[in-house]
């Protein structure tokens, strides 16, 4: 029971006998300041009740306080986070942007570099035609010779068969068809020595185109009958 005792009230009543002078005048202290604690109650229960009103009152406007804080906050969440996907969205944008631009410049540099290529194929293939057509050249070049004198030789047959003719039409014209059997000067003295040396020269041929033409224009226009017929045309040789 002591023991409760002291634990409700805090000293020990048996221990009164073995006080000192000090610890029984603190007693008493305690109890004058006990005595002057039960005549201020009722100015420290108003103390109290003020107090606790008071705390109740800050409590209930910290409340309040906190509770528009809260709505505030929400906002304040809501636009940081409208702030924070706009920047995250800019973000994006710009990592979109540098994308197409990087895919922009590579096909800027590809086109740069099929164009050289393209470019340089053209004028490979231009050299090449250059080069073809130089061989042509020289080769025509080099063959101008022969073909000049192939041009030549055919001139020079060209006049001489043409002298040929025109000397058997003259023939024709001053002695009639009897050139055309190969009679000599001294059996046939009205043969001219242009018509003997052309017979001589060229037997076969001047006297085959002579029987020809001849045979061809008796038969056809029968011009050593008929005057005025055409046999012949002397300036073209036909």
């Amino acid at each position: 029971m002591l023991t409760t005792f002291q634990g409700y009230y805090g000293f020990d009543p048996s221990a009164f006998a073995g006080m000192s002078e000090e610890e029984l005048g603190a007693f008493v202290d305690s109890v004058e300041e006990i005595k002057f604690l039960i005549a201020n109650l009722d100015k420290l229960e108003k103390h109290v009740s003020d107090y606790i009103d008071g705390v109740v009152k800050y409590n209930e406007f910290v409340a309040r306080c906190v509770k528009a804080g809260a709505k505030g906050m929400e906002k304040i969440d809501r636009a940081t986070l409208d702030v924070f996907l706009a920047w995250k969205g800019w973000q994006a944008n710009t990592k979109k942007l540098a994308k197409d631009s990087d895919v922009g410049v590579r096909l800027l540099d590809q086109e740069v570099i099929d164009y050289g290529d393209l470019a340089e194929y053209d004028l490979q293939i231009s050299l090449q035609i250059v080069a073809n057509r130089l061989v042509r050249q020289k080769e025509a070049l080099s063959q101008k010779p022969d073909k000049e004198a192939a041009n030549y030789a055919e001139r020079q047959a060209a006049i001489e068969a043409k002298s040929e003719e025109r000397n058997r039409i003259k023939d024709l014209f001053a002695y009639g068809t009897r050139g055309k059997y190969g009679l000599s000067s001294s059996s046939s003295p009205q043969l001219s020595p242009a018509s003997s040396a052309t017979n001589n020269a060229s037997n076969n041929a001047t006297n085959n185109a002579s029987n020809s033409a001849t045979n061809n224009a008796n038969k056809a226009s029968g011009w050593l009958k008929k005057w005025g017929g055409k046999a012949f045309d002397y300036f073209s040789g036909k």
